[in-house]
């Protein structure tokens, strides 16, 4: 009887990027289960419902049967709108998710929606194993773009599948054939939007270590640029037991990250013989030396208080305008600074000229939008109505995509 096939080596390691201020990926790794999701929606949505994704997973049985794979995602997407419904601040979240899972019969089953990827590579040649459920994947396959063209393209952040999106999903579910020491790579779009296959197989090779190949994949997507989360996930296949949960491999990026809002703090006062001793609280007599002290505490709380809330502005809001050389971009953030601190970023272009918004929708131009979600889907109306070829589109249901 042939031995059953097991994650005998593991890795992970995630990573905020350069641009993000918090990290909206998840991922799990509980043999015989592996998945990556990345979270999309403002004021911290996106991780809610990369959340969510997760745990439906990671709430499966010990030895789960393949459909119970594509079930959890189904039910997760279920969870996303209904919590997405209950709150304002969620409306429009949503979340990739890619997962595998190793079966009985010596076959590892996939379940794959948006634009993370699985990877598998044998006798060190690397093939991907899904499809980005993207625009710019969309016209790759169609033969309008290059996989080059595709990975320079302004579009290539726009996903046309997520968890969230629809009631009802539309998963890719299929299984592959594995061998004793292939070794699987799932991985966010922070990792695959910054670094083409050859450069990510070259990583994959360049360590001693499942952990060394992990945080080569970091240290090269923070080295192209760092433009988004990145999570990895890494497991060998071979004979005999799962190999134990691995701690996350602590990533150092080569550059040291600056914080896009200043944290006002009040350090704690050192403790002295006089310090009371725990579970005890004192009552003093107020004196001038510290009602200023105390006045102070306050002003720097209220200073803490106002930056929390402008960062919180700033992360749900955004704008769709037209910039000095007549594209269209989609700013994040608001129209002011802080101490010289910019609020809005540079936009992000999506590749449609103004002129052909201006000339038909105006209105869509220069208005407000809270929270990312509806952001994109503008942007998505906006690159399907104005910034595709004509032979790439697709006819409209109710006005729509």
């Amino acid at each position: 009887m042939t031995a059953r096939l097991a994650w005998v080596g593991m890795a992970r390691a995630t990573d905020v990027g350069r641009i993000r201020s918090h990290n909206e990926d998840r991922h799990l790794v509980r043999p015989p289960l592996i998945a990556v999701a990345d979270g999309m929606g403002g004021a911290r949505a996106g991780e809610v419902a990369a959340g969510i994704a997760i745990q439906a997973l990671d709430n499966l049985t010990a030895s789960p049967r393949p459909g119970d794979l594509r079930r959890a995602v189904e039910q997760a997407n279920a969870e996303i709108r209904r919590s997405a419904a209950g709150a304002t601040a969620r409306a429009g979240m949503g979340t990739t998710v890619t997962a595998c899972m190793l079966g009985d019969d010596g076959r590892m089953y996939v379940v794959h929606v948006g634009d993370s990827r699985a990877y598998l590579m044998r006798h060190g040649r690397l093939r991907r194993l899904t499809d980005d459920h993207s625009v710019v994947a969309e016209l790759v396959r169609g033969g309008a773009l290059t996989e080059e063209q595709a990975n320079r393209h302004p579009q290539r952040s726009v996903i046309t599948r997520a968890l969230g999106a629809t009631d009802r999903v539309s998963a890719d579910a299929f299984q592959v054939g594995v061998e004793v020491d292939d070794l699987v790579l799932l991985c966010t779009d922070g990792i695959s939007a910054m670094m083409d296959d050859t450069a990510i197989r070259e990583a994959l090779t360049s360590g001693a270590s499942l952990d060394d190949a992990a945080l080569a994949l970091l240290a090269a997507a923070d080295a192209a640029g760092g433009e988004d989360n990145a999570t990895v996930v890494l497991a060998r296949i071979g004979h005999g037991a799962d190999t134990a949960v691995p701690e996350p491999a602590e990533f150092v990026p080569a550059t040291p990250r600056v914080a896009t809002l200043p944290r006002p703090t009040v350090e704690p006062g050192a403790r002295t013989s006089r310090a009371p001793e725990p579970g005890r609280v004192l009552e003093r007599v107020p004196t001038t030396r510290s009602r200023l002290l105390l006045a102070g505490v306050i002003v720097l709380a209220i200073a803490g208080v106002g930056a929390g809330a402008t960062a919180w502005a700033a992360s749900r809001s955004h704008v769709i305008q037209a910039d000095d050389a007549g594209q269209v971009r989609l700013y994040a953030g608001l129209p002011y600074s802080v101490l010289g601190i910019p609020l809005m970023d540079d936009g992000r272009p999506i590749g449609v000229p103004a002129t052909a918004v201006l000339a038909e929708d105006p209105s869509a131009l220069d208005q407000g939008i809270q929270g990312e979600g509806e952001a994109v889907a503008l942007a998505t109306r906006l690159i399907w109505r104005y910034g595709l070829p004509v032979q790439w589109k697709v006819p409209a249901v109710d006005g729509q995509p």
